[in-house]
């Protein structure tokens, strides 16, 4: 018997860490490089290196409309023709496009407004008689908008941003998940199968947001304290309580 509870611990906790791999949010965010706060003009190639939020050294470039050189970021319209400019020629990752500080912990009443006033900006309607390039640009602005507004404002979904930006991720074989804890996912799943009622399935899901919160608690100190080994576990443990909230609120059918 304890055998054949050893070896599907072992099973699904294999199984759990390559679900946590391929569920991983890719946000398409480009990992910085270089020295940090570098101010470099690169004569040859007529580009212009600023300071950039942390992470970041990047590249000034140019108003495609009038060639303006552009080197605040981000930067929404062309300081000198008025024009919409485009997002992907910036790089920007989703803390400075918000104007915020790269951490864990973030004034997510700040972000929401930052973000309300940003699409308000925008928003393809306001560009509905521009020509085809500037309607373009703003869907594409728009959209990442809310990817990195939808990133920022989920605690499970930034902090793997977060290991993103800093090269890291949560790969299967990069964790190393206590025997424990591998029981408990073992306990935990066989609570939501064996609940039958509303009220159980409730207080089941009370449970998990609670284990939710503490985690995201954990998580918050081990970015402050910049532990990335920590974070990557405690990432990976969020990540399978919040798919099986996904499976509680699938079963809410009493």
């Amino acid at each position: 018997m304890f055998m054949m509870r050893h070896w599907r611990i072992r099973m699904f906790g294999d199984s759990l860490l390559t679900t946590v791999c391929r569920s991983v949010h890719h946000s398409g965010a480009r990992q910085f490089s270089g020295p940090l706060y570098q101010h470099i003009v690169n004569i040859r190639f007529n580009k212009y290196k600023f300071k950039g939020h942390q992470y970041a050294t990047y590249e000034a470039f140019k108003c495609w409309n009038c060639q303006t050189i552009l080197d605040v970021r981000p930067c929404l319209f062309c300081k000198n023709c008025s024009i919409i400019q485009s997002s992907e020629d910036q790089n920007l990752n989703y803390f400075e496009l918000f104007n915020i500080n790269v951490q864990y912990d973030i004034d997510t009443v700040q972000l929401t407004s930052n973000f309300r006033k940003l699409q308000n900006l925008m928003h393809p309607d306001r560009f509905s008689n521009k020509t085809e390039e500037e309607k373009l640009l703003s869907e594409s602005f728009s959209s990442l908008l809310n990817k990195s507004y939808t990133t920022l404002l989920n605690p499970l979904l930034r902090g793997l941003y977060l290991l993103r930006l800093g090269g890291l991720s949560i790969e299967e074989d990069s964790i190393t998940m206590d025997t424990t804890f591998l029981y408990e996912i073992m306990d935990w799943n066989e609570k939501v199968e064996e609940v039958d009622t509303k009220e159980s399935l409730e207080c089941l899901k009370k449970d998990v947001d609670d284990m939710l919160v503490v985690l995201y608690t954990e998580l918050s100190k081990a970015f402050s304290e910049n532990n990335q080994n920590q974070a990557k576990v405690l990432l990976s443990k969020a990540k399978f309580f919040t798919t099986l909230l996904e499976k509680i609120k699938d079963k809410d059918e009493f």
